[in-house]
This record gives C-alpha cells, structure tokens and sequence, in this order.
C-alpha cells in the first residue's frame, strides 16, 4: 500500500466502511442456512431425488473449500477494495441466475460460479479488517465476524422458512440481488483504496494440487454417510487427497512465491488459534446439526419455528462478541478465550438432558452459554490470529481460516451422523446409516402418541442417540480449551498491542508538537 493510500484508508471512518463488508459477508454466511429450508420444494418443483438436490449444497461447499485459499491470496496481490466489488457483483449475478435455475444441473452449476464470489468475499473480510484498522483497535470490528456467523446460522431458517412458505424458493436467491447491489454500491461510496500488498505470480502448479486435495478430501467427507464409509468411493477419495496434500507441501517449501506460506504455520498464535476454532467447529456442527431433527420431528415444528428456539446463540453472542474482541487487546487474551469453549461444553451437557417436554424458555437457558462462549472464544481468536500474521499475508491467512473452518464443520456434520446412526442401531438392528429426516420423525411422533410399542422406541431411539451425541462431543470444547491454555502465548499479543499504543501516542504528541511549534 503506498502512503497515500494508507492515508486515504486513515481519513475515511473505518466502522462506516466496515458496514458493506459485514453486509456482504452476512449475505454470503446466510446463504446456506437459508438454502436449507427450501430445498424440498425444489425437489417438488423439479421433480428431484432429495439425494440430487443434496449437490446443490454440496456444489457450493466444495467450489468454497477448493477456491478459499486462492481467493485470500488473490486479494493481497490486488487491490482489495476492487476485489470486495467484484466478488459482491458476482455473488448477486449468480443468485438471480440461481433463480432462475429451469432445472437441478443448471441450478448446481449457477450455485458453484456463487460459490466462487462467496470465496473471493469470504477469503477477504478479515484482511479488509485488518486494513482498515490499527493494531489494538480491531478487537470489536473482529467481534462483528462473530456475530454473523452465529446470527446466519440461526436466522437462515427463519428467513428461508417464511420465503418459501410465502412467497417461493426463487426468493432465497432474489434476496441476494438487492442486498449485494446495496452493499456494492456501499462499498463504492465508502470504502477507501487498499492496495496491493504483494505482487507476485500465482503458483499454478500449487493451486491445482491443492484444489485436488481438498475437492477429493471435502467430497469423500460429505458423501461418505451416503456412500459408506468403507465404500470404495468414499475411500479413493481420501486415497487420492493424502498424496496431492504431500505434493502440494511439496511443492510450497520448495517454491518462491507459494500459493500458502507453510512458515505462517511457525507462527504460535496463527497455529494454535486455527487448531482451537476448528476443534471448536466440529465440535459445534458435529452437534447442532441434530437440533433441526429434533425440533421438526419430535416438536413437530415448522424450520422457521426452529430458528427461533435457536435464537439464544446470536443474541448472546451479539452482546458478548464485541466486548471479547475490544477486550482481547487489553487484557490477555488467554482467559477469554479459554472460558469461551468452557462455556460452550456447560451448554453442550444441559443438551444431554434434554427432553420432548422441554419449553422455549428452559430451552433457552440451557443453549445460552453456548452462545455466551461463541462470543467469548471467535472474535479473541480472529483478532489474536491475524495481528500475529505480517500485513502481507492477511488475504492468504483469511482464506486459510476460512477452509479449515469450513472443512472442520463438514467434518463435524459426518461425525455426528455416524455417532447418531450407529447408536440408533442399537435400539433398530439394521438401521442403516441414514439419518431420519424431519418429516419421517414427525410421523414417528404421531403414531407413538398412538402408544405402538415399536414406533415409541424409534422415537425414544432418536432420543436417546440425540444425548449420546452431545454426551461424546460436549468434550472437544474441552479440548479446544486445553490447547489454548497450555499453547497460546497471550502475552505475545498483550505486548505487541501495548507497543503499537505506545508508538501511536508516541506519533500523536509528536504532531501536537509540530502544530504547536
């Protein structure tokens, strides 16, 4: 970035240019929650096997995973201001095509070109945050990242829910367009240049072999409760993935201009923090999937519904998101962060527990200090991570964040489904490894209200497997704050930002001085 530059990004009000990002980024994160809700109308309306409808979501996830890490390291080699722009107008371009779909392919295929500007967007946010704000002031602003993952999670169903029961699936899609065009045109008005921080070539080579890496790793996880788990298909994907991640480390160490820097990984806080929000995302999606089961199966409620019982998340973690983040710069960042998972495993035991019965209100209070510690633990993390990562590397580190994170919740969701399924083979013998879909277990819960013995133990089956799967991954919150208690090194950053005060104050007096003089 040039000086003048720098003193553009200086001039403008960072929290006002901040507001096109966070709405591009919510957006983005929405989109899948949302689609969710609306794809068995899809299936209705293009008279679609569920399983083919499925690839509409999984089109999306693998294109974001794959395209991550090269969308991050695009965005330090150009303007990133520009990049935002373009990655904003090719999100809501391909929405509307999206809605437009006449069929399931073309519908998958428009859903990948919207994956590839969710990456460009996504693999970005937290080096445009980086940009735009000093060290020592980014803590709040990386609360924001914190509260829209947590708030897409929850309000997707809500929003999905009520379009598509009253209006149509092609709304899920139509939403985008206004919301990217508002953002865009936001983004022009107020968003300052951030230049280039490195011009360097794009390592090819490096990108295809790692696009083959995680493509082969990301379908074998996704596609292995379908397939099996020792299916032949499930395992030449991960064949084919160990070899290509050996030949892409490989080939990063050995290159000039590496596609992802290995010796960021050197870098205490970069590593440790990755391995404690990843343990953390699959611990969380490994659960939470479940909850979705249980509320339109067994509570026999609407997805819309569902998303309101789940509000307690991002509520709590609106409020405690921001102070975490304005915290973590001023006291060592450590303490927050380990009582963030601590927190999330109080909320994952209340869930052992928890029964057909259960109300809004008792449902709530047990689920928040899941949302407390979300808070607690991501925007600490995002601020102590990318303050230990050199500026010109942000976009590379973004985009690193980002698929691991999104590879730990693929991760998480096929765990929790084997753990699900084989503890309901112990009260079905043969079951299988299908997860019961809502509207199977709103029948079930029909007819054991009818009191036939069998259908009553499906139902407690489901149950029972419910808490079996809490009961297991209540532990790798633990986990996760086990590594950052004995491997985080909070005072590392507590120095780093208390120099940047001091320099700062230092230059401020020195420009009183010269006005005064």
């Amino acid at each position: 970035m040039t000086p003048n530059q720098n003193r553009q990004v200086h001039s403008h009000n960072p929290w006002i240019s901040l507001i096109p990002v966070g709405l591009g980024l919510f957006m983005v994160l929405l989109d899948v929650s949302v689609l969710n809700v609306a794809l068995p109308r899809i299936a209705e309306d293009f008279h679609a096997r569920m399983s083919d409808v499925q690839w509409i979501l999984n089109a999306y996830t693998l294109t974001m995973v794959v395209l991550l890490v090269l969308a991050g390291r695009i965005g330090d080699m150009i303007r990133r201001d520009r990049y935002f722009m373009a990655a904003m107008g090719l999100f809501a371009f391909s929405s509307f095509l999206c809605a437009q779909a006449w069929n399931v392919t073309s519908l998958i295929a428009f859903r990948a070109l919207q994956a590839v500007g969710g990456a460009m967007l996504t693999g970005n946010t937290l080096a445009i945050i980086v940009e735009l704000f000093p060290p020592g002031k980014r803590g709040a602003a990386m609360g924001l990242n914190s509260i829209l993952t947590a708030s897409s999670f929850t309000l997707g169903p809500i929003i999905g829910g009520w379009l598509t029961t009253n209006l149509s699936w092609h709304w899920v899609f139509y939403l985008n367009v206004p919301v990217g065009i508002l953002a865009f045109s936001l983004a022009w008005l107020f968003l300052p240049p951030l230049g280039a921080m490195e011009r360097i070539p794009i390592d090819v080579l490096g990108t295809i072999l790692l696009a083959i890496a995680l493509g082969s790793l990301t379908l074998g996880i996704i596609k292995g409760q379908d397939w099996g788990w020792w299916n032949e298909k499930t395992l030449a994907c991960f064949i084919i993935a160990i070899p290509h991640f050996l030949a892409f480390a490989a080939r990063e160490l050995s290159y000039e201009f590496p596609l992802l820097d290995l010796s960021l990984f050197r870098i205490r806080n970069f590593s440790v923090g990755i391995l404690a929000l990843s343990i953390l995302f699959f611990g969380m999606a490994a659960s939470l999937f479940v909850l979705p089961y249980f509320f339109q199966g067994i509570k026999a409620l609407t997805a819309e519904e569902s998303g309101y019982w789940m509000i307690a998340l991002p509520l709590m973690n609106t409020f405690v998101a921001p102070l975490a983040g304005r915290l973590s710069d001023r006291i060592n960042p450590k303490y927050l962060m380990c009582a963030g998972p601590l927190l999330f495993a109080i909320g994952m035991y209340n869930l052992t527990g928890i029964r057909e019965s259960v109300s809004y209100w008792e449902f709530f209070f047990e689920l928040l200090p899941m949302g407390i510690g979300m808070g607690l633990l991501m925007s600490p993390a995002f601020n102590v991570i990318m303050a230990a990562v050199p500026p010109a590397k942000a976009g590379m580190a973004n985009g690193t964040i980002r698929s691991v994170n999104t590879l730990s919740q693929a991760m998480g969701v096929a765990v929790g489904g084997v753990l699900l399924t084989n503890r309901m083979k112990s009260w079905m013998p043969g079951y299988g490894n299908q997860i019961p879909d809502p509207g199977t277990m709103a029948m079930l819960k029909v007819f054991a209200n009818l009191n036939p013995l069998p259908l009553i133990e499906m139902t407690e089956g489901f149950i029972d497997s419910m808490h079996f799967v809490f009961s297991l991954v209540m532990w790798l919150p633990v986990i996760s704050m086990l590594v950052i208690l004995f491997f985080l090194s909070g005072e590392e950053h507590l120095n780093r930002m208390n120099k940047v005060r001091i320099t700062a104050e230092a230059a401020e007096a020195s420009e009183v001085t010269k006005k005064v003089i």
